[in-house]
């Protein structure tokens, strides 16, 4: 062959993997799309992904088409001071609640009633709800039956033990979806009653210091999911990115039709086109599941976020009453005012632990096996592509256990401070009677609220080393196992 026809040869591979490539952006763009439209219609607004929008739209461009939008679009530049003044905008709840919303549409789920829903957008929800759940669980079931045959025949013991981490990793998927549907109607409520305590003029928030609990809680959310969607579709397409580089592009060997997860079925899906109904398939069913996972950590940070802000501003409320300037009588409705305020968050976190208190417990329980089976694995070597993964695998789970561990020890000590703010207050020229009253609010103080994972376990960032240890007798019985 002569040089003429190799760089031919060669210069095709590189306009087909460029139109890859350019195909798989534009499907993110109609994706994102879609889910932008489904948010909108609930009035979630997006803000984050769109320069990720803005710039898979430029790559789809022609450089002869953005050559000449570049050039209509020169124009001089306005004065700083033509420019009017950005009028500052009141933060809704839905601004909380909206990366949440994103994830549960794109498995056609409502985690609580919306108020501009209409019949026929729930009854196509509804279905792409079902379609969603039946795939995840035939590709769930499918996993299991490979482990269970690979346990009781003795072999392919490695691949079975990484499996058990995808396995638990789609159970706790499953529950939570499944508990959080169950639970709509109470989460309708919590939403709502947060909607009635939520400031709505400007001037309320910057008392409250919305925007800062807002932008604190889009970081911790943008780089949580960020990290997980980078895991979830790292496993995803690593095979069909080997067969595009080394195989069609490169031409280095010939590809074995590989699946991102081991499973069971009782044909040979490595000839014919079953193999791709089977690949989108398990693609479809592993985005289905981090996003039901991803949604419900959401949700559970954000209502508590707003918790943590209503008790730090309870608190600095009573902190700052001075007792004795006013009348006894006006000091009485202060305080008894405070006391329905403070019982009302009380009430909120109670409902919030019966919403999310299963989830919580599958979490932790999931990142302890997870933890120790991808340890496990990191330990006896293997290729260095699949220790990459593993140690994202890995990453990935702590983030969770860190960001939900957090969020519960944010609540624990706002919730607790509250004693102490009534304990700083200026009460010493206040009528006996207000100064009993303050000895049962600070007695009620003592018990704070906190995160439960059911009735098993209080959640905090102790949790986190009992987490560990856990983790760690699960891999020594798990090591000592594989060397003998």
């Amino acid at each position: 062959m002569t040089s003429g026809a190799k760089d031919g040869s060669h210069e095709m591979k590189v306009k087909a993997f460029l139109f890859a490539f350019k195909t798989v952006a534009l499907l993110a763009v109609i994706f994102y799309s879609f889910c932008s439209v489904l948010v909108v219609n609930c009035n979630a607004d997006l803000h984050f992904p769109r320069s990720v929008l803005h710039a898979l739209y430029r790559i789809l461009q022609l450089p002869a088409a953005r050559k000449s939008r570049q050039s209509k679009m020169e124009t001089p530049k306005k004065s700083p001071l033509a420019e009017k003044p950005k009028e500052s905008k009141s933060i809704l709840l839905e601004d909380f609640l909206k990366y949440a919303n994103v994830f549960y549409l794109s498995i056609g789920m409502l985690a609580y009633d919306h108020k501009d829903n209409s019949k026929r957008k729930e009854q196509l929800l509804y279905w792409i709800f079902i379609a969603q759940m039946v795939n995840l669980n035939v590709v769930l079931v499918s996993e299991l039956i490979y482990v269970f045959l690979a346990i009781s025949k003795g072999s392919n013991f490695l691949e079975a033990t990484m499996n058990l981490s995808f396995i638990g990793f789609v159970v706790v998927g499953d529950l939570k979806i499944w508990h959080i549907w169950r639970q709509r109607a109470k989460t309708t409520h919590v939403v709502r009653e947060m909607e009635k305590l939520h400031p709505k003029r400007v001037d309320q928030q910057d008392e409250y210091a919305i925007q800062d609990y807002l932008g604190s809680y889009s970081r911790y959310s943008i780089f949580h999911f960020s990290m997980h969607m980078v895991l979830i579709w790292t496993y995803n397409l690593y095979w069909a990115v080997y067969w595009l580089v080394c195989d069609f592009w490169l031409g280095i060997r010939r590809f074995e039709r590989m699946l991102p997860y081991y499973s069971w079925v009782p044909w040979d899906w490595s000839t014919g086109n079953s193999y791709y109904f089977m690949y989108v398939a398990q693609n479809i069913g592993g985005q289905a599941c981090l996003s039901g996972q991803l949604a419900a950590d959401m949700l559970m940070c954000a209502l508590v976020t707003i918790l943590v802000m209503h008790f730090i501003r309870l608190g600095r409320k009573i902190e700052a009453h001075v007792a004795g300037v006013e009348s006894s009588q006006q000091d009485l409705q202060f305080l008894q005012a405070a006391v329905v305020y403070h019982q009302r968050l009380l009430n909120l976190c109670q409902d919030i632990n019966e919403i999310f208190g299963v989830s919580l417990l599958c979490n932790f329980v999931s990142s302890s096996f997870i933890i120790c089976f991808v340890g496990f694995h990191m330990t006896i070597g293997g290729k260095i592509d699949n220790l990459v993964m593993l140690v994202l695998f890995l990453f990935c789970a702590m983030v969770q256990v860190f960001m939900i561990t957090t969020y519960a020890q944010r609540l624990l000590d706002a919730s607790e401070n509250i004693g102490q703010a009534v304990y700083n207050q200026d009460w010493f020229n206040a009528d006996l009677r207000y100064r009993k009253m303050l000895v049962l609010v600070i007695k009620r103080s003592q018990q704070p609220s906190r995160l439960k994972a059911t009735i098993f376990l209080n959640v905090s960032l102790v949790t986190v080393s009992d987490l560990l240890q856990l983790s760690y007798k699960f891999f020594a019985l798990l090591r000592t196992m594989y060397v003998k």
